[in-house]
């Protein structure tokens, strides 16, 4: 028999009541990438990281997220210091350090399982401040979209063809 809090309707019940508060989005991965299935998790931060994060903007466009010992971790998310925390607090702070994502076995287990197939990807895709002050990671699992891989490759390419031409004129002239 199901508990009422793991019903569907009680969740999305909760979400309408409660809604979330958008910090930050990650655009050119929903531009770039197919995303197919989505999941939230909360992360592990300091006391100053969390007002940072609800009065700063933040980065998430350059980040990682891998798994390491059955653990999530989000690498090179950009959280600068809080600017009236003192440094004798935190003196050795490092704004792109990893930071743990708090998410369960199952839908652990989902994710390594969809990032062993080829091509796939795991991704950062908004940070939210939830009911209790809480933040709240949306994590993407994306496959890159075909007409950025051609354009890679005509750029690429198209560099290449360019500086043959331009070798090959100078030669002959």
């Amino acid at each position: 028999m199901k508990k009422w809090k793991d019903c569907v309707n009680y969740k999305l019940f909760c979400l309408a009541l409660f809604p979330m508060r958008l910090v930050t989005k990650n655009k050119r991965a929903y531009f770039d990438y197919e995303i197919s299935e989505d999941y939230l998790a909360g992360i592990v931060l300091l006391w100053h990281e969390v007002k940072a994060i609800k009065s700063w903007p933040i980065n998430i466009q350059d980040t990682a997220i891998v798994i390491q010992n059955k653990e999530l971790w989000i690498l090179g998310m950009d959280v600068p210091l809080y600017k009236k925390t003192s440094p004798l607090l935190a003196p050795h702070y490092q704004a792109k350090q990893r930071r743990k994502l708090l998410i369960t076995k199952r839908e652990l287990a989902k994710i390594a399982a969809h990032m062993d197939k080829p091509g796939m990807v795991a991704l950062a895709l908004e940070v939210f401040v939830a009911r209790g002050g809480f933040i709240k990671v949306k994590i993407g699992l994306g496959k890159l979209r075909k007409e950025v891989l051609r354009k890679r490759w005509e750029r690429k390419y198209k560099d290449s063809r360019f500086n043959i031409l331009v070798i090959f004129v100078i030669i002959w002239l």
